[in-house]
């Protein structure tokens, strides 16, 4: 008997409900789980999380170390919770399916939609179909974020994951932007030396001795949101 070398494949969107736990990362995982338990050819060598990626690309990371541990003759078997986990773009997610894949001599298995590609366990046109509805999930989806985004906008709303410099969330459900003096002022000042023919690294380097803290390290300091990298080419 062929034993298979599987990887659990699970993404969780950033668009899905996080308290919809029948497409939660640990759901997912238990789905699978339970799966290789009732076969014995089937042993799971690596489990591959991309948690927060939309399924319309397929450049996300896990994604990736999993094509490469394929790519390298570590696994020849991929199981996912259904076929949108494994992607919502129909032409690429049918590439991977019907040549990636096959060309690999890897076994694809995704168990809510009853696919196993060592059974044809799905005919071509139920798995063309399925993926045909994922996609267009997906485009409706995006357009009805879009519309919400845009009505916020229009209201007034800040919409923003983080206020740029010089402002601060404020409100009950900090919609609104409220000006930052302190930060405000280092903004101002900034243009005055811009508009009198200043150079940028000749500002930037007449802050660092006046000791005025970067947006990033000053959100850092004061305890406000930011971005996790920033747009910094060097530390602080």
């Amino acid at each position: 008997m062929e034993v298979y070398k599987a990887i659990k494949y699970i993404r969780l969107s950033y668009t899905n409900d996080k308290t919809v736990e029948s497409d939660s990362v640990a759901n997912q995982r238990r789905l699978i789980d339970d799966f290789i338990d009732k076969h014995s050819e089937i042993e799971a060598v690596a489990e591959k999380i991309d948690d927060g990626y939309s399924g319309v690309l397929f450049d996300r990371p896990a994604f990736q170390e999993m094509m490469d541990m394929i790519k390298r003759g570590e696994a020849n078997c991929v199981i996912v919770k259904d076929l949108s986990r494994l992607g919502r773009e129909y032409i690429e997610t049918g590439r991977y399916m019907r040549r990636v894949f096959p060309a690999y001599g890897v076994r694809f298995i995704a168990i809510n939609d009853n696919v196993d590609t060592v059974n044809d366990a799905a005919d071509d046109l139920t798995v063309s179909v399925k993926n045909i509805m994922n996609e267009a999930y997906c485009r409706d989806i995006s357009v009805k974020t879009r519309s919400a985004l845009d009505v916020k906008r229009r209201n007034g709303d800040f919409v923003g994951a983080f206020p740029v410099y010089g402002y601060f969330k404020t409100g009950e459900q900090h919609k609104s932007l409220e000006i930052d003096p302190y930060a405000a002022d280092v903004v101002r000042a900034i243009f005055r030396k811009r508009l009198d023919g200043y150079s940028a690294l000749n500002i930037a380097n007449e802050l660092n001795r006046m000791g005025i803290l970067s947006p990033l390290a000053y959100k850092r300091n004061n305890g406000l949101p930011h971005a996790k990298g920033g747009y910094t080419d060097r530390k602080d």
